[in-house]
C-alpha cells in the first residue's frame, strides 16, 4: 500500500470541524478514539503503539471502528475553502461541501468532483465562486451527498504522483472528519476530470463505485502522465461515459473506437453520445440520469472474482490481491492486449489563455514549452491575440473559429499585441500523425482470481510475485486458507489476526468497510514456494 501523503493544515481543518485529539486516557478504546482523529505524527503513533499494548482482540478493534462516532460539524450546509500542503510541498486550496441535512450518525455518500483545464500553470482563481455555480455541487447538494472539489494545475494535474496522491489524501482527510459511506464513494469529471475518472478507474479504482466520466479521452493518462493503463481494468467498476458529436477535443466520432475497444475488453460502460460542443450544456438533461447510475451503484467491497493487470507494483493491487512483481515471457493465451489506434489531428497552438481578461483580443497567460506551434513562433505570455490569418479575433470564440479554417500541416500567421506594438507571428502546425490510446513501454502481468469455501484460485500471466489480502468475510479465519496458483495448491494454513496490521492499514486507507487482518505472499515462479502468511 501506498503511504506517501502529502500533510494537512490541520488546526484549520480540525477546528472546522470541530474537533480535538484528546490525550490519550485510561482503556485502549480511549487511545484508538483519539488515534482515529490524530494527524499522522509522532502522537498518532504513541497512540497506537498504546492501543496495541493492551493487546485488545482484533473483534472488539473491528467493532470499535465500524461504529466510530462523529461530531456534528460546524460546516453542514456550507462550501468550506480549505487548504492542503501536497507531497510536492506545495499548499493548494481545496472545497468541501457538506449538505445541509447531513446527519453524523448516518453513513453519507461522497462525491470526488474534479474540473477541466488541469495542464495549465495556474490555479483556479476563486474557487468558491467556481463550486457555487458547479453542476457537481448542485447534484450533491439537491441529493444530500458530501462533495470534494479538489484543485490541479501543472505539476498537480490528476495524472501525476502529486496531483493523484493530493485527490487521494482528501478523501482521507474527509473520511476522517465526517461519517462517510465507503461503499458509496463516486468520481465524475468534466473534460481532464473526465479523462482522470478512466485513469482512476484502471490503475486505483478500490475507494470508488463508480466513475462518471464527461467529455474526456480514456488516454491521457497514459498519454500525457506516462502510466500504464489496461482497458481490462474497467471489467469490475462501471462507468458513466458522455461524449458529444461537435466536441472540438474528443468528438464522439473519435472517441467511439476507444469506448467500443474498451467494451470488447470487458469494460462496464454505460456509453452516451449527444449533441454539442466541450461544454456540459447537457447538464440539465443528463445529471437527473447521473444522479440514478450513482445511486444504483453501491461498491461491491469484496467481489468474488477479480481481473486485474498491472505493469508496475504501485498500481499492482485490486481489492484483495495485488500483483507484487512482472515478469518478462510469453503471456498466458488468455492475456491479450486491448488497444486503440487513433489519428491526432487536432489543432491546437500550444498556450493557455487567461480567461478573465475582458479586453478585445484573447489574452495568453502561459505557453506551452516544446514542440508546440506557440513555442517555435515566439508567442509570449502577456500576448493579446488580436487576428488570425489577416481575420481580426476579438474573443475566445472567434480564435476558436478562427483554429477550426486549419489543418493539420498547414502553416498560419497570427498578430499579436505586445508592449503597444502590432506583431506578426508565423507558425506551422505539425502533420497529423497516428498513436496507440495506451502507451507501452513494459510488460504487464495480470491476474485472475476467485473465492469460495476458504480456496482462494489464482491464475497468473507474467506474474512473479502476489499477495492475497484477508478479510473476515472473505474467509473463515479458525479454518485453513488454501491459496491455488495455476492449479497448484502454494498455501495451505491458518492466517492469525494481527491487530496491528488491521490497525495500520485503516489508518493509511480510512475504509471501515475493508479491516483487513493479514495477507498472504507468495511467489509464483517456484509453484512449490510458500512464503509466510501474515
Amino acid at each position: 500500500m501506498s503511504t506517501a501523503r502529502g500533510p494537512l493544515v490541520w488546526w484549520l481543518f480540525l477546528t472546522l470541524l470541530g474537533l480535538s485529539v484528546a490525550p490519550a486516557l485510561a482503556g485502549w478504546e480511549d487511545d484508538l478514539d483519539a488515534l482515529l482523529s490524530a494527524p499522522e505524527g509522532p502522537e498518532q503513533k504513541a497512540l497506537l503503539k498504546s492501543v496495541l499494548s493492551a493487546e485488545p482482540g482484533w473483534r472488539d478493534v473491528a467493532r470499535a471502528i465500524e461504529t466510530t462516532t462523529f461530531p456534528e460539524p460546524s460546516a453542514a450546509g456550507q462550501t468550506v475553502l480549505l487548504t492542503t500542503v501536497c507531497a510536492d510541498g506545495v499548499e493548494r486550496p481545496w472545497v468541501l461541501f457538506v449538505p445541509a441535512g447531513y446527519d453524523p450518525a448516518a453513513r453519507t455518500p461522497l462525491l470526488v468532483a474534479l474540473h477541466g483545464g488541469v495542464s495549465g500553470p495556474d490555479l483556479i482563481d476563486d474557487p468558491m465562486e467556481y463550486v457555487a455555480e458547479n453542476e457537481f455541487k448542485g447534484l450533491a447538494e439537491a441529493a444530500g451527498w458530501i462533495a470534494v472539489f479538489p484543485l490541479g494545475q501543472e505539476g498537480a494535474t490528476w495524472w501525476d504522483d502529486v496531483g493523484m496522491e493530493n485527490i487521494r489524501s482528501l478523501v482521507r482527510t474527509v473520511k476522517r472528519g465526517y461519517n462517510v459511506d465507503d461503499d458509496r464513494v463516486w468520481m465524475i469529471g468534466f473534460s481532464d476530470g473526465a479523462s482522470a475518472g478512466f485513469l482512476h478507474a484502471m490503475l486505483v479504482p478500490d475507494d470508488y463505485a463508480a466513475f462518471v466520466c464527461l467529455n474526456g479521452h480514456m488516454g491521457v493518462g497514459s498519454l500525457d502522465g506516462e502510466l500504464p493503463t489496461y482497458a481490462t481494468n474497467m471489467a469490475e467498476t462501471p462507468i458513466y461515459a458522455v461524449t458529444t458529436h461537435d466536441d472540438g477535443l474528443y468528438p464522439s466520432a473519435r472517441m467511439r473506437p476507444t469506448i467500443e475497444m474498451a467494451l470488447r475488453a470487458g469494460g462496464d460502460i454505460l456509453y452516451r453520445e449527444l449533441p454539442g460542443t466541450h461544454d456540459f450544456d447537457y447538464a440539465e438533461d443528463e445529471i437527473p440520469r447521473i444522479r440514478r447510475f450513482l445511486e444504483r451503484h453501491v461498491r461491491d467491497a469484496l467481489p468474488s472474482r477479480l481481473t486485474w493487470e498491472a505493469a508496475e507494483r504501485r498500481f499492482g493491487r485490486r481489492g484483495w490481491i495485488a500483483i507484487d512483481r512482472v515478469t518478462v515471457g510469453a503471456a498466458a493465451p488468455w492475456h491479450r492486449e486491448h488497444n486503440c489506434g487513433m489519428v491526432d489531428d487536432r489543432v491546437t497552438i500550444g498556450f493557455h489563455p487567461d480567461y478573465d481578461f475582458e479586453g478585445e483580443g484573447v489574452l495568453v497567460g502561459s505557453v506551452v514549452e516544446g514542440e508546440h506551434p506557440a513555442y517555435e513562433m515566439g508567442l509570449l505570455a502577456g500576448d493579446v491575440i488580436v487576428a488570425g490569418n489577416g481575420e481580426k479575433i476579438v474573443d475566445i470564440e472567434e480564435l476558436d473559429g478562427f483554429k477550426g479554417t486549419l489543418s493539420r500541416g498547414d502553416a498560419f500567421e497570427i498578430t499579436v499585441l505586445r508592449n503597444g506594438d502590432r506583431v506578426d507571428l508565423i507558425g506551422e502546425l505539425p502533420e497529423a500523425e497516428n498513436y496507440l490510446v495506451f502507451q507501452r513501454t513494459a510488460p504487464s502481468g495480470m491476474v485472475r482470481a476467485r473465492y469460495a469455501a476458504n480456496v482462494i484460485d489464482v491464475k497468473t500471466s507474467r506474474v512473479g510475485a502476489l499477495r492475497v489480502f484477508v478479510h473476515p468475510d472473505l474467509v473463515a479465519l479458525d479454518q485453513n486458507v488454501v491459496v491455488r496458483v495455476d492449479g497448484e495448491v502454494v498455501y495451505d494454513d491458518v492466517v492469525a489476526p494481527d491487530v496491528a496490521y488491521m490497525l495500520k492499514g485503516f489508518l493509511e486507507n480510512r475504509d471501515r468497510r475493508l479491516l483487513y487482518v493479514g495477507e498472504i505472499e507468495i511467489e509464483v515462479p517456484e509453484r512449490n514456494r510458500v512464503s509466510r502468511g501474515r
